[in-house]
């Protein structure tokens, strides 16, 4: 082929961009190339000589909208929300360190009540309502509660629970707000339980203190764990509340608050529920300290769920209240509240 001879890319980009060809006569001017080669040519000569073809230039681009960088945090934002939520538990932190109920003078009695397991069929509904009534007409008697108010069968395994339950999850919610309503001025204090934790673990939602907070706004609160110390005159204990505790006994009920009386050392009257085996309240030595342990009892009296674990059977003692005074300074526990009524319906 000589120099004045065109290649087969100059030859087939004039047949295609400057006559007007389409790719198949230009094939047909090469029946002995094969056509990919033909327009990989074609296509490489036009772009070694852009002056020689009249053609438009190769559009431009511009994208408008979210990027892969439009979904990165801002990193200076992010910091400044995070310090925002340190603030926040720092303070929260301070008041929990903090907390106090304190009265003018005693006698008064504090009564601990626990496992309502509102919404479960084999509830003792009239007595829970009957004592929460006591608490609540009884001069000088308070309450705190220790969690598992509502039975919330809503995960888990325990979801085949609510199958046989006629009351339904929003019946059990409706139940408690009647509940805490039978004597609310009274109540004092507070933890969640895990039944009542479920909520919060599916959604999100401490639905337990949400519905707490709608109808007071005096009680003192904690999902875990409450610290408080409960003045009386001029006497004074501190208290620690919370559902379940680490470390258990079958044979001594209270062993999980005792243990924790001896490695945290922070309160002298532990109190506790979870284990549906009954009322109690020990008195026990914290240091040469004189401590008091209580576990509650439940208020589920007919348990299905326990007879088919082989779980023990639950005492019959529900709420457990102590009496405190302050000259002398004392607590004494009592498994009865109808007792502790006569106690302090002679004083007032």
């Amino acid at each position: 082929m000589s120099n004045d001879t065109p290649s087969i890319g100059q030859r087939a980009a004039e047949l295609m961009w400057r006559e007007g060809h389409t790719w198949q006569q230009v094939y047909a001017t090469f029946p002995d190339s094969i056509p990919a080669t033909i327009r990989s040519a074609a296509r490489r000569w036009k772009i070694a000589h852009p002056d020689e073809f009249d053609t438009q230039p190769v559009p431009e681009c511009t994208t408008v909208g979210i990027t892969p960088d439009d979904y990165i945090p801002d990193e200076n934002e992010v910091f400044e929300r995070a310090c925002n939520e340190w603030a926040k538990q720092e303070k929260l932190s301070t008041l929990r360190e903090n907390q106090r109920i304190s009265f003018s003078h005693g006698p008064i009695a504090f009564v601990f009540m626990a496992d309502q397991h509102l919404g479960a069929p084999g509830v003792d509904y009239p007595r829970a309502f009957a004592e929460a009534e006591i608490v609540n007409e009884t001069p000088g008697m308070y309450a705190g509660i220790v969690g598992d108010v509502v039975d919330n069968a809503i995960i888990g395994r325990i979801l085949r629970e609510q199958m046989d339950h006629r009351l339904n999850i929003t019946d059990q919610w409706a139940l408690l707000r009647r509940y805490l309503r039978v004597f609310l001025p009274k109540l004092k204090a507070a933890v969640g339980g895990n039944h009542d934790y479920w909520t919060r673990a599916l959604s999100g939602v401490d639905y337990f203190r949400d519905t707490l907070g709608s109808l007071a706004s005096n009680v003192l609160y904690d999902a875990d764990d409450s610290r408080f110390v409960l003045q009386v005159g001029e006497a004074e204990w501190t208290i620690r509340m919370r559902h379940k505790w680490r470390g258990n006994s079958i044979y001594n009920a209270t062993h999980g608050i005792e243990r924790a009386a001896k490695w945290d050392q922070d309160f002298e009257i532990g109190v506790g529920a979870h284990d549906h085996r009954g009322g109690v309240a020990r008195s026990f030595n914290i240091g040469g300290v004189d401590g008091m342990a209580v576990q509650c009892g439940a208020y589920k009296s007919v348990d299905n769920y326990a007879r088919r674990g082989g779980f023990p059977k639950s005492g019959r003692s529900a709420a457990v209240g102590l009496l405190f005074t302050e000259n002398p300074k004392s607590v004494t526990g009592f498994t009865d509240l109808e007792v502790l009524q006569s106690v302090l319906d002679m004083v007032y």
